[in-house]
């Protein structure tokens, strides 16, 4: 990557951002797929610590991969808001030891960052609510169509963390289970958050990873794009 400012950046782990730029290439760390060991995370922090700048929008790849948010977070020095878009509510607890995972990093996260003083869910399917309860102490879960009047109300930045598999598989194909929402309810809400709040970071995630087809690769790269129009 060139020292040049970028708005946004793709951060490659399994191979799907190949031709995108600006791109980090992390596809030779090794201990990354859906969890993320030790030695994996520290050299994950020493490549973004190496960087310029870590741009607003950052693009991390397939949902194996939403840990990354974590990453970003652990840096940022004054109290915020968790926003998180998705299907899955990614509290679970550890199967094993305290590895960082793409499906308990939400838990990780409240557990281990003490300036992020609430994470809103917004959109999470009420069954896997229910099953990964209860949620961490300050985690609320809610409807879309609550998120306005949240965030007239909020005090504090806000930090998104959007997986594309909250949207049907009209508008992206991912490798998890998805939920019924549009492009245009996403894009919606962050039009919102962003005339109504200090929005102080976005990550996007919910690529194909697996067996990929070119019709997939093409629904995601034109909802990547629409997201992006949102910034220019």
């Amino acid at each position: 990557m060139s020292k040049e400012i970028v708005k946004y950046l793709y951060f490659n782990l399994s191979g799907v951002y190949n031709s995108k730029n600006p791109m980090v290439d992390l596809t030779d760390i090794s201990g990354t797929n859906c969890y993320c060991d030790d030695v994996a995370g520290s050299e994950i922090s020493r490549r973004i610590d190496a960087l310029p700048e870590i741009p607003p929008v950052r693009f991390i790849d397939s949902g194996n991969y939403h840990y990354m948010s974590l990453f970003f977070m652990r840096k940022i020095t004054v109290p915020f808001t968790l926003l998180l878009l998705d299907n899955h509510p990614d509290t679970k607890l550890p199967v094993f030891g305290n590895i960082t995972s793409c499906g308990g990093w939400v838990r990780e996260a409240s557990e281990t960052i003490p300036n992020m003083k609430q994470v809103i869910m917004a959109g999470v399917d009420s069954d896997l609510i229910e099953e990964e309860s209860p949620l961490p102490e300050r985690a609320i879960s809610v409807w879309l169509s609550d998120l306005p009047a949240i965030f007239s109300r909020l005090e504090t930045p806000l930090y998104i963390s959007l997986d594309k598999d909250i949207m049907n598989p009209e508008y992206a194909r991912t490798d998890w289970t998805q939920g019924p929402y549009t492009l245009e309810d996403i894009i919606s809400i962050l039009k919102t958050a962003y005339s109504s709040c200090d929005v102080i970071g976005l990550d996007i995630c919910g690529e194909k990873k697996e067996d990929p087809t070119d019709e997939d690769l093409l629904i995601n790269d034109q909802t990547n794009q629409k997201l992006l129009e949102i910034f220019e």
